[in-house]
């Protein structure tokens, strides 16, 4: 990662191996940032976390073997949220398992963020394209911070 100072303001550049950059919030990760995606299946989550997220990026010619997953009882007791940005830029404020806001991140378009415990609320910068994933089934359990 690489910070730069201009005009009194702190902008970060992040490089390919910076792709993943985790947030934390006291001492506990409730979030990834993925700026870039690398070579083959990648796993991004553990497989442990209730929504699993794989990255993929094979050349032309490639083929993954067909396959599907056997009908299995999945229990979960928490949500999480995989936001894409398809096009546009936004502003998330994030929010502790507490409620409480604890930092604000910029993502654009190309970026891909991964909310595993707590909350957000989003701000649209500039006119936005987003994709949201998070585990289900769906259920009314929304509770406004």
């Amino acid at each position: 990662m690489i910070l730069i100072m201009f005009k009194n303001r702190l902008f970060i550049k992040s490089r390919l191996k910076d792709y993943k950059m985790e947030i934390k919030y006291k001492n506990k990760v409730v979030g990834m940032i993925f700026r870039a995606i690398k070579n083959g299946s990648i796993p991004l989550t553990n497989g442990k976390e209730p929504l699993q997220v794989v990255t993929l990026k094979h050349p032309s010619g490639k083929y993954l073997l067909a396959h599907t997953h056997k009908p299995t009882v999945r229990k979960t007791e928490s949500m999480q949220e995989c936001l894409i940005v398809r096009k546009g830029k936004i502003k998330i404020d994030l929010y502790g398992p507490d409620k409480k806001m604890f930092k604000k991140i910029i993502l654009k378009t190309g970026d891909f963020f991964l909310l595993m415990v707590g909350g957000y609320g989003i701000h649209m910068l500039e006119n936005s394209e987003l994709i949201e994933f998070k585990n289900g089934p769906f259920i009314e359990d929304k509770i406004l911070i």
